[in-house]
């Protein structure tokens, strides 16, 4: 039977007198999803700070046995002691972790649907630990909202005495399913961009990574995204293809920056062979792409850099961290302006934006809305990208504005700045 660790904790008088607050964190980690980007970023900033003690239950993070990340940090990667390998948020270790152990705080990232499902165990936990006297916690829920909830998702709210969620989008569509006492509790704390690895290079640089990766005469279209239902790649593509054909756009390519293969997607060889594009010429994929080790960061940022421009039919975000990584690297942006998005483009001053949008609900998607994009209007944007060196100073000027918009934005948003408004409200609840 795997085994939860259980953890010395220092004794009341220690506390005191070191002021250490003992931190349960739980959430992706050591990994390359959205959620792992935020954790990092946190943990790599509140590590500096010796009275936080931290211990990690690390989702995806698929390391063999526990390990220390920091003098601090102690990572306990959650499928090496999870019994039931269908579970990958390995709740009942972690209920088991929570309940063993005598932490300040717990700290939860995810999606909030998946944290309702434990609802009534995370009371549970409470009260067994009211009832046998032991030190008891208080909790944070930091979770992305990337389409109109039902009022089930949201009845953990009231367990968690801190609820935070990333955009100001995500507050308003909870708004009307939520009672006031509940509403009062949402606070809208964002990302931060990673603008130390993620940033322009100069033209020189940009022009030999191009050269380097796709040949120094293609104009790139580049999309870093998974390919999977949520991101529908299959429009971009259909889009791109039409695009090229119209155009007759020998020169232009398509990268896109995932597994072509991904059991959670479409088959990109399959859908390229249909429309009329060759895998490896029109449209290039990285070889041997692993969604868990990714690549690192400076490889990532040379990729931005790489292109004309980035293009995303993502059908609904919580956030968006690629379109933020992109604009960091002074990289147009074109996009959709739904869910988040149109608050990270600051509603299309920042992007060039699709305007119209089908509602879809997709298999295996829990029932969620999404908003897909109409490949005629991939065509349109595509042509305005490549042509823009062809069109009146006034739109090229336009362009600009939106790159540089977007280059300020995301350089004001520092990670330093939002771990620290949560570590604020770590310190305020212990």
């Amino acid at each position: 039977m795997a085994k939860v660790i259980k953890m010395a904790s220092p004794s009341a008088s220690t506390k005191k007198k070191n002021k250490i607050t003992n931190v349960l964190y739980y959430g992706d980690f050591n990994c390359t999803t959205g959620f792992g980007n935020v954790s990092k970023n946190l943990i790599d900033n509140w590590l500096k700070d010796k009275n936080l003690k931290i211990t990690i239950f690390a989702i995806n993070d698929f390391s063999e046995k526990t390990y220390n990340y920091a003098e601090n940090v102690l990572v306990i990667p959650a499928p090496s002691v999870s019994e039931d390998k269908k579970d990958v948020y390995s709740r009942i270790e972690f209920l088991k972790l929570l309940y063993q152990n005598d932490f300040d705080i717990l700290f939860c990232l995810n999606d909030v649907e998946i944290f309702n499902e434990m609802g009534e165990h995370l009371q549970n936990v409470k009260k067994e630990k009211r009832l046998k006297n032991k030190p008891n916690f208080k909790s944070i829920l930091y979770f992305p909202i990337d389409s109109e909830p039902r009022p089930t998702d949201l009845k953990v709210v009231s367990f968690f005495d801190e609820v935070i969620t990333y955009t100001e989008y995500a507050k308003a569509v909870m708004k009307p399913l939520l009672t006031e006492t509940q509403f009062k509790k949402i606070k809208v704390i964002p990302h931060g961009c990673d603008t130390t690895n993620f940033f322009p290079l100069n033209e020189f640089e940009k022009a030999k990574v191009k050269e380097e990766m796709f040949g120094a005469d293609k104009f790139v279209f580049g999309s870093v995204n998974r390919n999977s239902a949520r991101k529908d790649l299959g429009s971009l593509i259909t889009g791109f293809a039409m695009f090229k054909h119209k155009n007759q756009a020998e020169d232009s390519i398509l990268y896109l920056h995932c597994n072509p293969l991904d059991p959670s997607g479409i088959n990109i060889y399959r859908l390229c062979e249909r429309v009329g594009l060759e895998v490896g010429k029109d449209v290039i994929v990285p070889k041997d792409f692993n969604e868990n080790k990714g690549f690192s960061e400076s490889e990532l940022n040379k990729i931005y850099n790489s292109f004309d421009c980035f293009i995303t039919t993502t059908t609904a975000e919580g956030w968006g961290l690629t379109i933020t990584e992109a604009m960091a690297t002074k990289t147009l942006v074109i996009c959709p302006k739904h869910t988040s998005l149109a608050e990270i483009s600051d509603n299309g001053l920042n992007t060039l934006n699709f305007m119209f949008h089908q509602q879809a609900v997709f298999v295996n998607d829990f029932e969620k809305i999404r908003f897909t994009t109409n490949p005629l209007e991939v065509v349109t944007l595509m042509e305005v990208a490549y042509n823009l060196h062809n069109e009146p100073d006034e739109l090229k000027d336009m362009v600009k504005a939106k790159i540089e918009n977007a280059y300020k934005k995301v350089s004001g948003m520092k990670w330093e700045t939002i771990a620290k408004k949560f570590k604020d409200i770590i310190y305020k609840l212990s």
